[in-house]
């Protein structure tokens, strides 16, 4: 008899030649052989999970870079990922059940999630001097198999523990300033997005797809709080709504004196302390209070500038666009979300690209202090 055991996706590149022959086997299978689109589907996900592109397999993302679909298209209404996928599940379900499936790989495609989970058979021997008992293949590292008498004594055990963690889980996220902070921004408001045009063609701004990608973060973490995000022109916010801007342009000033500069200096959507400038040493955030260039030369910074009076805004800027992708990628994650940003105040945040640095935080006009948030990537 056998078991399957899950395969960590970080070990998935030593089977890969494995998992690509069942795939072809599924795909010739009678379950696949009649449905060519399912097979794409299949064949899509599998391959970015394979090759460690697991980022890639979001909703909007499979819709863009499968079915065409355009970078701002509802996926709300529009369910052709959905629909695809359980299909998929459905075919790989059968298969997987059926005596014609392959015996030593298999691969599903979980419920609620786009990346497959990869197995790999253990065998299992009975012999008379074990009776009942089942002794592991030495070969499968990941699984321990339990005298079946003994799981059944544990099982009440393990489920009220079950529970518990998953109250614990559920009552530490209502409480994580992650989900604070984006239900603030999310939960009762429209949500706008700018991102300044490449280009413009005609009278159409045009947007790099680079940025589209810089971006997924921003637009997955809407998904997950049931909210979508609507692309917008006009980098001004407006009452009851709440704009996020990334990486909004600074205007050019190659010859300006930093102990000169003043408000005049700065673009017009700067009004608040720090800004970016562009000077002949490249971007720079500028403190007009102290006079101050964050970062040194040769070094750089993402500005975070959060304003909730009169009108919320959110404004991710940066001093090239690496420091920019970061930020973005540092306040879409549970994990590294600063704990600092949940206070209602208007603030603005230089997170230094160098790993041994702390954010710095200016509060309203407050001096600039060392804060113990996280430290960025």
């Amino acid at each position: 008899m056998q078991s399957y055991t899950e395969i960590p996706l970080s070990e998935l590149r030593q089977y890969a030649p494995n998992f690509r022959e069942a795939l072809q086997a599924v795909c010739e299978s009678p379950s696949f052989r009649t449905s060519p689109k399912s097979c794409e589907f299949l064949r899509h996900v599998f391959d970015r999970a394979l090759n460690g592109d697991t980022d890639e397999l979001k909703e909007r993302l499979i819709g863009m870079s499968l079915l065409g679909r355009e970078a701002t298209y509802d996926t709300g209404s529009d369910a052709g990922v959905r629909v695809r996928a359980n299909d998929v599940r459905k075919r790989l379900a059968a298969y997987n059940t059926s005596k014609t499936r392959a015996s030593g790989f298999a691969f599903d495609l979980p419920s609620g999630s786009y990346v497959p989970r990869f197995y790999r058979a253990t065998a299992l021997f009975l012999t008379a001097e074990a009776g009942d008992e089942a002794i592991r293949d030495p070969a499968g590292p990941y699984e321990m198999e339990m005298p079946l008498p003994l799981q059944r004594l544990a099982a009440p055990t393990v489920i009220a523990l079950f529970l518990c963690v998953i109250c614990l889980r559920w009552q530490m996220a209502q409480e994580h300033p992650f989900i604070t902070f984006w239900q603030m921004v999310f939960q009762g408001h429209t949500v706008r997005l700018y991102l300044p045009p490449a280009e413009n063609s005609g009278d159409r701004p045009l947007v790099a797809m680079q940025e589209i990608q810089a971006i997924a973060p921003l637009l997955n973490l809407a998904g997950q709080f049931h909210t979508q995000l609507s692309f917008t022109r006009d980098a001004t916010a407006r009452d009851g709504e709440v704009l996020i801007s990334i990486g909004m342009a600074s205007e050019s000033k190659p010859e300006i004196k930093f102990s000169e500069a003043t408000t005049e200096d700065l673009s017009p959507h700067d009004a608040s302390r720090l800004a970016i400038i562009d000077t002949a040493g490249g971007r720079r955030i500028f403190d007009r209070t102290d006079s101050k260039v964050y970062p040194t030369a040769g070094n750089s910074a993402a500005l975070l500038t959060i304003s909730n009076r009169p009108i919320r805004s959110i404004r991710i800027d940066g001093t090239d666009e690496a420091s920019v992708d970061s930020l973005v990628r540092l306040l879409c994650e549970r994990d590294s979300f600063p704990d600092g940003l949940v206070d209602g105040t208007t603030s603005q945040v230089i997170f230094p690209m160098d790993p041994s640095s702390q954010p710095i935080v200016f509060r309203d006009s407050a001096p600039a202090a060392q804060t113990n948030m996280e430290k960025t990537p």
